[in-house]
């Protein structure tokens, strides 16, 4: 337990300390630039992710899975990415002049070099962190990103406010895939050996390949938009990448804090009644914190926006609250994800991905003329009606009844979506028209909390009373 516990808080550590670097970072930076120059790198956002996923092939999730990975195992790993990395790494060089012309968009190319030269250096660096995750050596990979991602976004606004334009955003993916590179080989002191062993190949990419399809789709579905949106405007695809880039933020701090841990810690209990018990608790708790964190994001996005960015950012606002759905809804996907790993059924994450794109696909030709908001009505529309198929798969897992899996994750948020309509009442007829943006903001946020703790104290729910006594039995231990 007090292992878990460990996990988890430097899991908290590290997401939350590189979400508040490069949240800083994006606000320094939406300062500096403009949206066209934030258009420019989400234009070829689609490329970098694809490439990202298809390098590893899901193989990471394989030496995770597998109960005792050999050192054969992590060289072959190893060997694979490297020569992934160099293959896309090339193939970006190669792409760059027919991708900038097919944008119109001249800068593209160099930024199409930069980011294959770094994405060689980031593959390298999967197996390292892999071999930690395995091992449950969360500090360690605290510690290596954290450092890593100071590195890269001060060297990114130093470069922003030298005058290089969009080269301060691109130079915080280089510098970041190169400090994680330098830093993973550092603190572990461990480098594979260069062996590549078929049977181990076998193993794994028999493992990843579902794995690594339904990541690609993933990636392809979170970019696609960006990259459609950038063949008619460059600063409307800086708009909705701003817009996502907010809403991504406090969803996959959720997500990298509490799911991308609990795989490993699932994988590794064997016995089926304790995993359905630790993949209920987690059900429970990420439906209320995702769903509580996206009312409140809602209710102050617009002053939020106005104090961060200026009046230039005011056409992410709408587009915003809308993808603050898509957030939810990725978030409780990932879980269902995790699960269905734990359980090596991969080709069933593959076929669902992939109907999740090619519905999204077809719901944003429809939504494309109408603007910005539609489109990201669009994504929404597609992850909810794929959002059922995994459900139906969790149920079918745990053997759990529909009215449990509603009473387990719906039953936290009656007393959070009170709070969000008396706090929506008093923002828009009380003190927003009278305060600054900054102090709207607070106003808001106070009293949402405070009504969510007044109203949780007179009618506790179990969740509550656990997480709540928790904290009190932590603070208060000595």
């Amino acid at each position: 337990m007090a292992a878990t516990k460990s996990i988890y808080l430097w899991s908290s550590i590290d997401r939350i300390g590189n979400s508040v670097m490069t949240f800083g970072a994006n606000i320094v930076l939406a300062r500096l630039l403009d949206p066209a120059d934030f258009g420019l790198l989400a234009m070829v956002a689609i490329f970098s992710s694809i490439a990202y996923n298809l390098s590893s092939c899901g193989m990471s999730d394989g030496l995770i899975h597998k109960p005792n990975p050999t050192e054969d195992d992590y060289s072959t790993v190893m060997v694979f990415n490297g020569v992934a990395g160099l293959f896309f790494a090339v193939l970006f060089i190669a792409l760059s002049r027919p991708i900038a012309n097919f944008f119109n968009q001249p800068p593209l190319v160099e930024i199409m070099w930069a980011i294959g030269i770094c994405f060689f250096f980031q593959t390298l660096s999967f197996v390292q962190e892999t071999r930690m995750r395995k091992k449950l050596d969360v500090k360690k990979i605290a510690m290596v990103r954290l450092s890593a991602t100071f590195c890269a976004v001060s060297l990114g606004i130093w470069l922003a406010v030298a005058g290089y334009g969009y080269w301060g955003l691109v130079s915080c993916q280089i510098f970041l895939s190169f400090f994680l590179f330098v830093f993973y080989v550092a603190i572990s002191r461990w480098f594979p050996r260069l062996r590549f062993s078929r049977t181990s190949f076998r193993e794994m990419f028999g493992y990843g390949v579902n794995l690594m399809v339904a990541f690609i789709f993933n990636q392809i579905s979170r970019n696609v938009s960006t990259f459609a949106i950038g063949r008619s405007a460059a600063s409307s695809a800086g708009i909705f990448s701003q817009a996502q880039k907010m809403e991504d933020v406090p969803f996959t701090l959720t997500d990298s804090i509490f799911t991308w841990p609990f795989f490993a810690v699932a994988a590794n209990e064997e016995a089926h009644d304790k995993r359905r018990t630790l993949c209920h608790d987690m059900l429970q708790w990420l439906s209320l914190l995702n769903v509580t964190m996206g009312m409140l994001l809602i209710l102050v996005s617009a002053p939020v926006f106005h104090f961060l960015f200026g009046e230039k950012w005011d056409a992410s606002i709408p587009v915003f609250r809308i993808l603050v759905i898509f957030g939810i809804a990725t978030t409780m996907k990932y879980f269902f994800q995790t699960v269905m790993k734990t359980y090596g059924m991969t080709p069933q994450i593959r076929n669902i991905s992939i109907a999740e794109i090619l519905l999204q696909i077809s719901l944003l030709i429809i939504a494309l003329p109408y603007g910005l908001e539609w489109i990201a009505a669009s994504q929404c529309g597609a992850l909810m009606l794929t959002l059922i198929v995994y459900i139906y798969y969790f149920i079918k897992i745990f053997k759990t009844s529909l009215s449990t899996f509603f009473k387990i994750s719906l039953s936290p948020l009656v007393i959070p979506a009170i709070a969000c309509v008396i706090t929506g009442i008093g923002y828009h007829y009380v003190w927003n028209p009278s305060l600054l943006p900054l102090m709207s903001a607070l106003a808001t946020t106070a009293v949402f909390v405070a009504l969510l703790i007044i109203c949780w104290e007179m009618f506790p729910h179990p969740i509550y009373k656990k997480y709540r006594n928790m904290f009190l039995t932590r603070f208060f231990k000595k």
